[in-house]
């Protein structure tokens, strides 16, 4: 498909009424699922159990909308010193001290556009790899396709977490979940012990619902994770009077920092496995060893310490889509998501992704252009609510979420046995995210099992184990093992920047859970 006619299709299909209110509700679902405690994971997942009844087009559309999901973070943390998802870390050491010499209009503002500038560097950056990755992956063929993702795999759980070996072993254990079920190369059944609904193998959905949004209710309803009060009190004290002009005229006086950081989110993107913290991290570490005077106003109400990570974490999404939609490599959670819900609707990650269907990989590029716009202008207009729905109280967040990814969850297939896969990866989660087992590895085999069985039988049969012989699959290799050794470089750097800036972190608001009846501190 020519590329021309690729990006015009794309944008007729985009611009559509329904893909674009479509759009409009994935960055609605990603602003609260982003100001929300549990995080945006478990309201996405709640999409994947309507893939099947949603239009593509429309499917897509949602959840490249939920791709801003990082915007949102900035609210609770400079508002309340809090963050509402790991991306809004460092972002509180410069953003919760402008807050309290009352300059959180300020920080605010600052904040969405230089998330905005972002958004639109990633996405540039991703329509500038995707041409390339289209042209590099011409040549590659089945055994090619076999490595890449049985690197992939092995990547995303080397880097997951720090934890190596239970990475590779719950990928491990993945793959062999994916031979259960009929084999459509041989025509014969697997591992089904007689039960008619194993025929099917095991499915997806209950899988995810179970791995990664029951876990994130029962911890954050153990955390009792609610500062409403603290969230009130911060909105009263604050007058969000937006400066506009201001504020753009601050994003471009430090458009360097801006598009540095911006392109560290980005390449940081392309790593799978490394993740949006460390990006985040990174970028506000850059800024602070590179930015003139930055090491004596630091963590003291800077503004530049806002920008920096900020920036870094909507240009990451540009990124982490590249290695998801050409080879089938999630970088993160919620990338994992992504591929799952590709899968589900009839769209296989590889060379059709850039090739038959490229209008469709161009999709997320324009809606990620489109997306951050919007939110932007949503996080202007809505951050007094946005800061409210931050600290919903978990006894009501908790049981409406799990009543809707259940439900979700059994309306794929009808099955109650569905439900009973649910509670069964529940407890699975619950016990790997305790325990500290990565889980991406375990979503990413389970969704490229069957593609990594189909190409290994037919690299077997067209060339036998002189595939090991190709020019092609050892490049393959020697850049992987690259990757890896840079993903744990940068994950170092990272984790030795999170336990630097620990120390000098603002303390977070006391939470509701660790305030007694009588008002007195109960965290003791």
């Amino acid at each position: 498909m020519a590329i021309f006619d690729a990006y015009l299709q794309a944008a007729s299909l985009l611009f559509q009424p329904l893909p674009l209110l479509a759009l409009l509700l994935g960055v609605i679902v990603a602003m609260v699922g982003g100001a929300l405690p549990g995080g945006s994971l478990p309201t996405l997942i709640i999409l994947l159990g309507f893939a099947y009844h949603i239009d593509p087009v429309v499917g897509i559309a949602i959840v490249v909308g939920g791709a801003v999901t990082n915007t949102a973070d900035s609210v609770p943390a400079i508002l309340l010193g809090v963050p509402g998802g790991a991306t809004g870390q460092a972002t509180i050491l410069d953003g919760y001290p402008l807050s309290q010499k009352g300059e959180a209009s300020r920080a605010l503002a600052v904040s969405y556009l230089s998330s905005l500038t972002g958004g639109l560097i990633g996405a540039i950056g991703f329509f500038f790899c995707i041409m390339l990755v289209r042209q590099i992956i011409q040549l590659f063929g089945s055994p090619e396709f076999f490595m890449l993702s049985i690197l992939g795999i092995a990547m995303v759980a080397i880097v997951s977490s720090g934890a190596v070996l239970k990475g590779l072993v719950g990928a491990s254990v993945a793959l062999a979940i994916t031979l259960v079920g009929f084999d459509n190369i041989t025509g014969t059944p697997r591992y089904t012990f007689g039960i008619e609904y194993l025929w099917d193998g095991i499915p997806l959905i209950p899988v995810l619902v179970g791995l990664f949004a029951l876990p994130e209710m029962f911890n954050l309803m153990l955390s009792g994770k609610s500062v409403s009060e603290q969230a009130d009190a911060a909105i009263r004290r604050t007058r969000f009077e937006f400066k506009y002009w201001e504020a753009v005229k601050e994003v471009f006086h430090y458009r360097w920092l801006v598009f540095r950081t911006s392109m560290i989110g980005l390449v940081v993107g392309l790593m799978p496995g490394v993740g949006t913290v460390a990006a985040h991290w990174l970028a506000y570490t850059h800024a602070y060893q590179s930015e003139k005077g930055a090491k004596e106003t630091f963590g003291t109400g800077d503004i530049r310490g806002v920008i920096a990570p900020d920036a870094a974490n909507n240009a990451i999404d540009g990124g982490q889509i590249v290695p998801t939609l050409a080879v089938g490599i999630p970088g993160s959670s919620h990338q994992a998501i992504l591929l799952a819900f590709l899968v589900l609707i009839g769209f296989v990650p590889g060379p059709e992704m850039l090739d038959a269907n490229l209008h469709i990989t161009l999709i997320f590029g324009i809606g990620i252009v489109v997306a951050n716009v919007i939110a932007t202008g949503m996080a202007f207009y809505c951050t007094p609510w946005l800061a409210k729905i931050a600290y919903i109280r978990p006894g009501i967040l908790v049981p409406s979420v799990i009543v809707i990814v259940t439900l979700s969850a059994f309306q794929a297939n009808m099955s109650v046995i569905d439900l009973s896969i649910m509670a069964l990866f529940g407890a699975l989660g619950v016990f790997m995210k305790m325990y500290g087992w990565p889980r991406p590895p375990v979503i990413i085999a389970l969704v490229l099992g069957e593609q990594i069985n189909q190409y290994f039988w037919l690299s077997i049969n067209a060339f036998g184990w002189r595939m090991l012989e190709r020019p092609q699959l050892l490049v393959i290799v020697a850049i992987t093992l690259t990757v890896i050794v840079l993903a744990i470089r940068v994950q170092r750097s990272a984790s030795s920047t999170i336990a630097r800036a620990r120390t000098d972190m603002p303390a977070p608001a006391k939470t509701a859970s660790q305030v007694t009846p009588d008002g007195k501190d109960g965290s003791q």
